[in-house]
């Protein structure tokens, strides 16, 4: 099945409002560890992930489960044994093929989760692979034939500062090599202003771009990574060099995942 991301700037999750969610501590005590045997098993349909901003504030990384039918099993969520680990498990027995996961692998690896599936414990196993730190609570949902896990990063991503925006990369995404930086920005003078791809104490890269004009103007710039030798939490920023002294002014800061390599 083929996998469907959702990264847009102001994405929400409205259908999470007023819905089963929880922080880490109460996401901690678990629940049930085995289906109930009184409600009829489900299997999944298909199986989307997708990232953006949470209305109940900070950004999101999910994963959507539609289930055949008209009906869809409770999923409920509890902090697993290792790091970044978290193990959902549902109010009925449910079957999910290891194809459905592998289908939407790649896209999920570019959100920074790892997804797995225990058949006989009836678990589904979502692992941050980066900014796990960043993960404050977990909301989880149902709609209709729906069931929702998200894991929410907090404090939400700051993508606009008075005279600069930034629309790509959107934040908590994985990046390798070139990546294109865009948004908008007023200049001064239209510029430049300066991107920075940095990962803090481990290497940066600098480039510069003009706009158009003085007026708020789109820009798109290419930006070489910097070279790692591991993965590595980073930043994509951008500000404005003050006419005055030259300290930034109007700075974003974007937190991504970046691949070594450059």
């Amino acid at each position: 099945m083929a996998a469907v991301v959702l990264i847009v700037l102001g994405l929400a999750f409205a259908y999470l409002a007023g819905r089963s969610s929880g922080d880490d501590e109460s996401a901690s005590s678990g629940g049930s560890s085995a289906a109930s045997s009184d409600l009829p098993p489900l299997t999944l349909g298909s199986l989307e992930v997708s990232g953006g901003a949470s209305d109940g504030g900070g950004w999101g990384s999910g994963v959507t489960l539609v289930f055949t039918g008209d009906e869809t099993a409770k999923p409920t969520v509890a902090k697993g044994s290792a790091t970044g680990e978290y193990d959902v498990t549902f109010d009925r027995p449910v079957t999910i093929a290891q194809s459905q996961l592998a289908a939407v692998g790649t896209d999920a690896d570019q959100l920074l989760m790892k997804l797995g599936w225990d058949a006989t414990s009836q678990t589904l196993t979502i692992t941050a692979t980066a900014w796990a730190s960043a993960i404050s609570r977990t909301d989880a949902a149902t709609d209709g034939a729906q069931a929702s896990i998200v894991l929410v990063r907090t404090p939400t991503p700051k993508l606009t500062n008075t005279c600069i925006s930034v629309s790509a990369p959107a934040p908590y995404t994985k990046l390798t090599g070139i990546t294109t930086v865009s948004g908008k920005a007023q200049l001064f003078e239209a510029g430049p202003m300066t991107i920075l791809a940095r990962a803090p104490g481990k290497g940066t890269t600098s480039t510069r771009v003009k706009t158009a004009s003085s007026a708020l103007e789109p820009y798109s710039k290419d930006v070489n990574l910097p070279l790692l030798d591991a993965p590595e939490e980073g930043y994509i920023s951008a500000f404005e060099p003050s006419a005055k002294d030259g300290s930034p002014i109007c700075e974003v800061d974007v937190p991504v995942y970046m691949s070594p390599g450059g």
